[in-house]
């Protein structure tokens, strides 16, 4: 297959201070603002809240070369005239301060629960809409690397650095299941279909297609050298091999899917689910941290050093790389024919595939974002600040 060279995007950035939403309800507030090019020093400037003493509303008035395009309670859209760039900024619109008080390094949402875990290893289910906490999932040993809900809601899947599996009741917060056989820390998980079967993935290098009802290992699907960082699964329109000897009849719709799996040596690779035959393997200069299913067509992953690659699984290469930030590529998550990406500068940003939409999530700071979720209405992010915020964007 002839190769292509992909598209490099390094879009102008702009950037607006964290807390703008709150500084720029007073009169006189201000927040700044910047602009940079890739490889050039930012420009800054200044946004500035002025109360009219007739109708006592406010207006923002925006330094040289900045324009305000649009405002509301959780929303700002800027323009950087010179350079013909525009983002639309996102304030939360709730932020959940009582969870967690330490980073916050994974979480799922429903549309009704949450389910987070932070680095002193309090793994909680609570209300997504209250912030009422509802059970403390208590068993791990050590660090609990990754939770996640099932599909139907009301089950719960954890990993972690004591290299189990645990499958809880979110109603009664009971572990029904406990799963082992990795030799290390367990770092992703991906559930197939409904969830009968599940995929994990660990720095011992393997990953692993498990049967929930039996409790046990169905196969050692990939074994890699090095530890793997991310997986993920879905059905997909290519060719993904045939297996050598019929599946288990434990197996569960595992046919016609593809499993991803990143990894700390730097290659995003393409195993059939059923068939365990490498379909594809991308070689990046530094780690994959993070991995996603776009279409059935499409993947995208993020890198250590911050890029965002688009790849394309028919031609089996990338066709997109986003180089506009040197900073790691944490988490991403598939949103409407485009990817949220938290880094460990603070910022999370949407990268729209079909459109040039440039959107921001503000109120970090400078704090890592660990883990993004969305339950296709709102966004929750966790940071290492330890407040899970919640975003109610506008597609």
């Amino acid at each position: 297959m002839d190769s292509v060279t992909p598209t490099v995007v390094k879009r102008p950035l702009l950037s607006l201070q964290c807390d703008w939403d709150e500084v720029l309800r007073e009169n006189g507030g201000t927040a700044w603002v910047s602009c940079r090019e890739y490889g050039k020093n930012s420009i800054h400037g200044k946004l500035t809240s002025v109360k009219s003493s007739e109708n006592k509303e406010h207006s923002i008035t925006a330094s040289e070369h900045f324009k305000v395009r649009n405002i509301t309670n959780v929303s700002l859209c800027l323009e950087y005239e010179d350079l013909n760039c525009s983002c639309e900024f996102y304030a939360p619109s709730t932020v959940f301060s009582k969870i967690h008080q330490k980073s916050v390094t994974s979480l799922d949402v429903t549309k009704e629960l949450c389910v987070s875990v932070c680095s002193e290893n309090k793994l909680l289910i609570w209300n997504a809409l209250t912030g009422t906490i509802l059970r403390n999932l208590e068993g791990h040993v050590w660090d609990v690397y990754h939770c996640s809900f099932f599909p139907s809601g009301i089950v719960v899947l954890s990993t972690g650095a004591d290299m189990q599996i645990k499958i809880w009741d979110a109603i009664t917060g009971n572990c029904a299941v406990t799963l082992t056989g990795h030799t290390a820390a367990v770092t992703d998980t991906a559930i197939v279909d409904r969830g009968r079967n599940i995929v994990t993935v660990s720095k011992d290098g393997t990953a692993r297609l498990w049967d929930c009802g039996k409790s046990s290992c169905l196969h050692v699907i990939s074994k890699e050298n090095g530890n793997i960082n991310c997986c993920a699964v879905a059905p997909v329109d290519i060719n993904v091999g045939v297996p050598e000897t019929p599946p288990s009849e434990r197996e569960i719709a595992t046919d016609g899917k593809l499993l991803l799996l990143g990894s700390e040596s730097g290659y995003i690779k393409g195993v059939g689910l059923q068939s365990h035959k490498q379909i594809f393997q991308h070689q990046c200069e530094s780690a994959v941290n993070c991995c996603c299913f776009i279409s059935s067509s499409s993947i995208a992953f993020g890198t250590q050093d911050g890029k965002v690659w688009l790849f394309d699984l028919r031609a089996r290469q990338p066709v997109t790389i986003w180089e506009e930030s040197n900073s790691p590529v944490l988490c991403l998550i598939s949103v409407k024919n485009g990817v949220f990406c938290g880094r460990a500068d603070g910022s999370s940003s949407y990268i729209a595939f079909v459109t040039d939409r440039c959107i921001q999530l503000t109120g970090p700071g400078f704090d890592p974002v660990y883990c993004m979720a969305y339950n296709g209405e709102s966004i929750y992010t966790g940071s290492r600040d330890g407040l899970i915020r919640k975003y109610n964007v506008q597609f």
